[in-house]
C-alpha cells in the first residue's frame, strides 16, 4: 500500500485496544478538533458580552457562528482534496496556525467586522482538521474500536465547550470578550506545535501516481442526513447560554455552568454509547444513530418547555440533547469510514459539506427567528422539526451496503 494511504498504524488490533502511541494520536486529534471549532462556538458562549460591548443583536451573533461553520461546509470538499494531496499532518498543523492567527486578529482589533473576518478564515481552516483527523484515526484504528476512537476524537469539541462555556461568560462579563479570544489564540498555537510532534509525516512522494477512488453508490444520503442532524442540534451549543440568560434570567456563571456541565455529561454519554456500538458491530451503527437522533429530539423538547418550567428542566434537556448529539456525531464519523474506507478524505469532505451547511443556516436562523418573534420557543420548535426530518434520511442511509473496512 502506498505511503500516502498507509498512515502508520498506531493502534494495536487486539483485545487491549489502544496502545500508548494510539492514545496519543486520538488524544491530540481530539485537542485539534476542539481548537479547530473554538471560534465557531465562542460567539454563542460570549453572546451577552458581545451584544453589550458591540451593540449587536442576536441575529448578528448567529451570523458569526453560521459564517464560521458555513465556510467549513463550503471548504470541506476542497479540504478533503488538500488532505489527500499533502497528508493529514500538514493540514492539521495549518488549521491550528490559522485559528491562532484569526483569534489574535479579532482580539487585537476588537470590532465586529474583525470577528467576521476571523470566522471566515477559521471556518475554512476547520475543514482541514476534520478531514485530516478522520484520515489519521480512521486508517490507524481497527474496526473493533472505530466508533470509540472516532467518538473520542469528536469529544474534543464538547471538552472545549466545557472549558470555554464554563469560564468564558464570567470572564467576559468581568474583563471583556477580547481576553477570552486571546487565550484561545495562545492555546491554538501551542496545539499546532503538539500536532507537529505527534502525527507521522504522511506526505505523498512527489512523483507517485494516485488513483482516484469513487464514492460508493447512494452515499448522498450521508451529507443530507448530516445537514439535518446538525441543523437541528447545533443551537443546543450555540444558544443555550444566551437562552438561559435572556429567557430565564440566569446569571452568566450559572448559564455557562449549565452548558459546561451538559457538555461534560455529554462526553460520558458519547463514550459509553460508542463502546456499546463497537460491541454491536458496524451493521448496527446507523440504527443506533437513528435512535440517538430521536433522543436528541426529546432533550430539545425539554429545553423548550424549560422556559416555562425552570432552569432545572433546561439543564436536564441540555444533558440529554447534547449527549445524544455527541454520540450521534461520533457514530456518524465511524459510519462514514465504514461506508467509504478507501476514500475517507473525500467521503468526509462530502459528508461535512452537508453537516456545515446545516451549521451555517441553523444558528443565524435561530437567532433571527427569536428576534422576530420575541421568544425562543419558535426557534426550538424549528430545530425539533429538523431532527424529526433527519430520522427517515438516516434510515435510508442504513439500507446501503457497508463496504469492506480498513485497519482490521
Amino acid at each position: 500500500m502506498p505511503r500516502w494511504v498507509a498512515v502508520t498504524a498506531l493502534v494495536k488490533n487486539d483485545a487491549n485496544g489502544l496502545d500508548p502511541a494510539g492514545v496519543r494520536l486520538v488524544s491530540v486529534s481530539a485537542l485539534c478538533v476542539g481548537m479547530g471549532a473554538s471560534l465557531g462556538f465562542l460567539p454563542g458562549f460570549l453572546a451577552t458580552s458581545l451584544r453589550d460591548d458591540l451593540g449587536i443583536g442576536r441575529g448578528q451573533v448567529g451570523v458569526l457562528v453560521s459564517l464560521h461553520f458555513g465556510c467549513t461546509g463550503i471548504g470541506s470538499v476542497f479540504g478533503g482534496r488538500l488532505t489527500e494531496r499533502f497528508g493529514a499532518r500538514i493540514v492539521i498543523i495549518a488549521d491550528m496556525a490559522i485559528v491562532a492567527a484569526a483569534a489574535t486578529f479579532s482580539a487585537v482589533i476588537g470590532e465586529y467586522w474583525a470577528l467576521l473576518v476571523a470566522a471566515v478564515f477559521a471556518g475554512f481552516a476547520y475543514s482541514l482538521v476534520n478531514a485530516g483527523t478522520n484520515v489519521a484515526v480512521g486508517r490507524a484504528v481497527p474496526l473493533s474500536r472505530r466508533t470509540t476512537a472516532m467518538s473520542l476524537k469528536t469529544a474534543g469539541v464538547p471538552l472545549m465547550a466545557v472549558v470555554a462555556g464554563g469560564t468564558g461568560p464570567p470572564i467576559a462579563s468581568a474583563v471583556g470578550w477580547e481576553p477570552v479570544v486571546a487565550v484561545t489564540a495562545l492555546v491554538a498555537a501551542v496545539t499546532a506545535v503538539i500536532a507537529g510532534l505527534t502525527f507521522a509525516d504522511d506526505r505523498p512522494p512527489p512523483m507517485e501516481k494516485r488513483t482516484k477512488v469513487p464514492l460508493p453508490a447512494g452515499f448522498y444520503w450521508y451529507p443530507v442526513g448530516a445537514f439535518l442532524l446538525i441543523a437541528g442540534s447545533q443551537p443546543l451549543y450555540s444558544w443555550t447560554i444566551a437562552y438561559l440568560e435572556q429567557a430565564l434570567g440566569a446569571a452568566p456563571g450559572l448559564a455557562g455552568g449549565v452548558s459546561a456541565g451538559a457538555s461534560a455529561c455529554g462526553v460520558v454519554i458519547m463514550i459509553l454509547s460508542a463502546r456499546s456500538a463497537d460491541k454491536e458491530g458496524p451493521e448496527a451503527r446507523l440504527r443506533r444513530l437513528v435512535v440517538l437522533i430521536g433522543i436528541n429530539c426529546v432533550g430539545t423538547v425539554l429545553v423548550l418547555v424549560g422556559e416555562f418550567t425552570g432552569i432545572a428542566v433546561v439543564a436536564l434537556g441540555a444533558v440529554i440533547g447534547i449527549g445524544a448529539q455527541l454520540a450521534a456525531i461520533g457514530t456518524m464519523h465511524a459510519a462514514v469510514v465504514d461506508r467509504a474506507p478507501d476514500a475517507i478524505a473525500s467521503a468526509t469532505g462530502i459528508t461535512m459539506t452537508g453537516y456545515y451547511v446545516g451549521a451555517l443556516a441553523s444558528p443565524v436562523a435561530f437567532g433571527l427567528l427569536a428576534d422576530a418573534t420575541g421568544t425562543f420557543a419558535w426557534s426550538w420548535g424549528a430545530t425539533i422539526v429538523l431532527l424529526l426530518a433527519a430520522l427517515p434520511v438516516w434510515v435510508m442511509a442504513g439500507q446501503q451496503r457497508t463496504a469492506i473496512p480498513v485497519g482490521t
